[in-house]
């Protein structure tokens, strides 16, 4: 498990609280389609009504889980990238050392080139590995994975990253992050998912056997892997409480931390990490890494080994030799339902995500159209002026709390399209892509790069934020509130397809790109983000009462949400998605008060949501979603929220008795 940035950015009537639809999911070949037989109307199921036609016979592309508005804009991003790799590979050997041709083409070269993957296999992570597997006691092995983490930024049972402080969000912190549990707690305990376990046992198994196990001790030792792994996820906190900062996320001195890992010496742990003299921590999982210090025991030493050997064997198979690709890319296929791609598509892929800033310096010279930038900024303006009127109305928020709330409008960073300096990456100059022919192979490739990314996320603590760095590339096709910055940013890559069509009427830009911007602004006032002020810092802004009236709503949308029946007898977790779908809800409140009374305004502007969120997907890919995933099914994502928008009933005059009809006081919404 890498480090990474860790904060930064569905249907028969169901009574309960009236949460409206009916439970189709069409599945054809492991494939669902989440549409009734024949088209609806409206009133009944607006998703299945604008993505009827859209949905026939379309078919999931090689090499993903899922077809949707996203995939739809990442495909051709995907092209544009290509052509740009495709120039750089044509031409290589041609460029100076440390451009973003050169990086890209080398580095392409090493991944599709066999011959110097086979060559290389694992030997060089093989200090790593034997350091894991030699160590003699406890404190040998804690310091042999807290050096792979510090070098290499992966962790199996203990790891660290640095990402802004919560609590001061001018400085950057040392986090100690959770460890690698593999499938995740809510596979490990979820008895209905056995299948995919026995997936990755094999997974594991092969990888074991790949390293030099007999069959039979291979699978002896994945057996006590995924116990520990099943074990631990019981102290885990679930994706849920993640989000609550009042168990995530905690500040911890060193000497608490020593207290929680009461066998290890935490000096030499600390210099193995790149940590030397971290006297402050913010702990993601207290329960958990209480948990991991408890078998940090001499009898657990064999087990701790085959732990951290299998982990590091799974993250680092996609860049081995070919049979470790191939054992990895099975996996895949087992677990997302997915087609392979052909290597040289698979590189592509790859290259892409690990040059993105890279390509993306060549990508918006090339792409992105300036006139977007400003028509885009002048609706996030409107929904900003939108949100402070909101605010006003509220009637279960005091003056003191408005005038909280209002700081963070006023305070709020806007950043669209793609950076203006991309000064915050530069660090990443530094690292040396050889080719093939020049010595060079992937996994070196790869290990260069970790070790540049890892040495200068270590040196950041303690330091000032970057408050220039972007969180997402301009080709991402996506977009975020990041709530320690106070932000939002919308990458180029979403100013496109569906959700951003430069000639589409103002009621159709409201209802797509004015959603999403609405979106990401509610979520500086949900679940999560609410727990920020102004300057980012987790602070309780809001006083004693208006908090309790912000808790009694969110567990109105909870319980909506959980009455919500995707397909016939699965629901949405309203506790898992309550951030996102609070964000849905103010997001359609708001573009449908811009957008006013007329029904044939409100009706493009509601197609034009429910075409946002069109998707076809695996089954495999569904059932890890729905327990993972914090945002609801692409199709709650339309009904439930049109449903409980009173916006909807005029657009389409819906009447009781329509199947999407929920009655006024059961139309839940906080903003």
């Amino acid at each position: 498990m890498r480090a990474k940035r860790v904060l930064s950015l569905v249907l028969a009537l169901v009574m309960a609280l009236g949460c409206c639809g009916a439970a189709f999911a069409a599945e054809d070949n492991g494939v669902l389609n989440f549409l009734p037989e024949t088209k609806p109307a409206p009133e009944d199921d607006l998703y299945g009504y604008v993505n009827f036609d859209i949905l026939q016979d379309k078919e999931i592309p090689v090499g993903h889980s899922s077809w949707d508005g996203f995939t739809e804009n990442e495909l051709e991003i995907s092209e544009e990238l290509n052509e740009i790799l495709d120039e750089c590979v044509a031409n290589a050997g041609t460029y100076e050392k440390g451009t973003p041709e050169q990086k890209i083409a080398d580095l392409y070269l090493s991944y599709v080139d066999e011959e110097s993957r086979n060559a290389a296999g694992i030997e060089p992570l093989r200090p790593y590995l034997d350091a894991i597997n030699n160590a003699g006691t406890v404190q040998e092995y804690v310091e042999a994975i807290a050096t792979l983490a510090g070098e290499l930024g992966y962790g199996s049972l203990l790891a660290t990253t640095v990402d802004t402080d919560l609590y001061d969000s001018t400085r950057y912190a040392a986090i100690i992050r959770q460890a690698d549990l593999g499938l995740g707690k809510a596979y490990l305990e979820d008895e209905s998912m056995s299948s995919y376990w026995d997936i990755y046992k094999t997974l594991i198994t092969k990888l074991f056997v790949l390293y030099g196990l007999s069959e039979e001790e291979a699978a002896q030792k994945t057996e006590g892997v995924f116990a520990l792994q099943t074990k631990l996820a019981a102290s885990t906190l679930s994706e849920a409480e993640l989000y609550d900062y009042s168990k995530s996320y905690l500040p911890k001195s060193l000497d608490e931390v020593a207290a929680l890992l009461p066998t290890v010496d935490l000096g030499p742990v600390l210099e193995a990490f790149g940590l030397s003299g971290t006297e402050r921590f913010l702990v993601m999982d207290v329960g958990q890494l209480e948990a991991v210090g408890q078998v940090f025991t001499k009898e657990n030493l064999p087990l701790l080994k085959d732990f951290s050997t299998a982990t590091l064997l799974k993250d680092m198979a996609s860049y081995l030799s070919m049979n470790y690709r191939q054992a990895k890319q099975d996996y895949s296929t087992a677990m997302n339902g997915v087609t392979p791609k052909e290597l040289s598509e698979a590189a592509k892929d790859s290259v892409e995500s690990n040059l993105e800033w890279d390509f993306a310096k060549l990508y918006v010279e090339k792409y992105f159209p300036e006139e977007s930038k400003q028509e885009v900024l002048d609706i996030v303006d409107e929904i900003v002026d939108w949100f402070y009127g909101r605010i006003d109305e509220l009637d279960w928020m005091g003056d003191e709390t408005k005038a909280a709330a209002k700081k963070k409008l006023d305070t709020l960073t806007v950043k669209i399209g793609y950076p203006d300096s991309y000064d915050f990456v530069a660090y990443l100059d530094d690292v040396e892509y050889v080719s093939p022919a020049d010595g060079g192979s992937l996994i070196e490739n790869k290990m260069a790069q970790w070790r540049t990314e890892a040495a200068f996320r270590n040196s950041q603590v303690g330091q000032e934020v970057d408050k220039s760095a972007w969180g997402m590339t301009p080709q991402t096709v996506n977009a975020y509130y990041d709530p320690v910055a106070n932000e939002i940013v919308f990458p180029a890559g979403i100013l496109r397809g569906v959700f951003y069509d430069p000639d589409a009427s103002r009621a159709a830009h409201l209802g797509s790109i004015g959603a999403v911007i609405g979106h990401e602004l509610t979520h500086a006032f949900d679940s999560s983000g609410a727990q920020f002020d102004e300057n980012g810092n987790l602070n309780m802004w809001w006083t004693e009462e208006d908090y309790a009236n912000f808790t009694a709503l969110q567990q109105k949308v909870i319980d909506y949400y959980d009455a919500f029946e995707v397909m016939d007898g699965v629901t949405v977790d309203g506790e898992l998605t309550l951030g996102e779908n609070i964000a849905d809800l103010g997001a359609v409140h708001c573009v449908t008060e811009l957008c006013g009374d007329d029904p044939a305004d409100l009706r493009e502007l509601f197609t034009a949501w429910a075409r946002a969120w069109v998707l076809v997907e695996t089954r495999e890919r569904f059932d890890k979603l729905i327990r993972t995933d914090v945002h609801s099914p692409k199709v709650a994502r339309v009904n439930a929220v049109v449903s409980a928008t009173d916006a909807f009933y005029t657009a389409y005059d819906v009447q009781e008795g329509d199947g999407m009809y929920v009655a006024p006081a059961d139309r839940v919404g906080i903003w």
